[in-house]
């Protein structure tokens, strides 16, 4: 932390903006990591408005996503999906796989925390085709989330669900 707090200096000294939201970000996966959500939280908004502010939309729909994160862990299931909609709705205006797909995954495994399996599979298949398209290696961990939702749903009835998305 210590080290990004230096980052964080030279970025505004030097007036770099995209870098200091970055830097935000970055320092919030720390204070996350430490549990200490509330300053996860205030670094994120702190880089959502410096990306907001630039027109940096790759960064906001990141930032987007990892603030539902804080909220989610929090259990705050409404306020985390609110954002990993926005968050969605922009990667996919701009074109981020990478990112949709991430987004996409984090709503399915949320809704499969709280047992919606049948709302998680669209999800979190959508993701597995983007990232296997991509050759992330996420795609590894959101094929175990399919694998338990055909396990418990049966096969039959999660190709059905699956046909009903063409």
């Amino acid at each position: 932390m210590r080290y990004l707090e230096q980052s964080l200096k030279i970025q505004q000294e030097i007036s770099h903006r995209k870098g200091e939201g970055i830097t935000l970000n970055n320092m919030s996966v720390i204070a996350y990591a430490q549990g200490d959500y509330a300053t996860a939280l205030r670094y994120l908004e702190q880089s959502l408005k410096i990306q907001q502010e630039i027109g940096d939309r790759q960064g906001e729909g990141t930032t987007l996503n990892n603030i539902s994160q804080i909220h989610k862990v929090k259990g705050d299931y409404a306020t985390a999906l609110r954002y990993l909609e926005q968050s969605l709705k922009i990667q996919q205006e701009i074109g981020d796989r990478m990112g949709t797909a991430s987004t996409l995954h984090n709503m399915g495994a949320m809704l499969f925390d709280q047992q919606q399996l049948e709302a998680a599979l669209p999800k979190l298949y959508q993701a597995y085709v983007v990232f296997d398209q991509i050759g992330s290696p996420n795609a590894e961990g959101t094929m175990q989330y399919l694998e338990v939702i055909v396990g418990q749903l049966g096969e039959d009835k999660v190709k059905d669900l699956l046909s009903q998305m063409e």
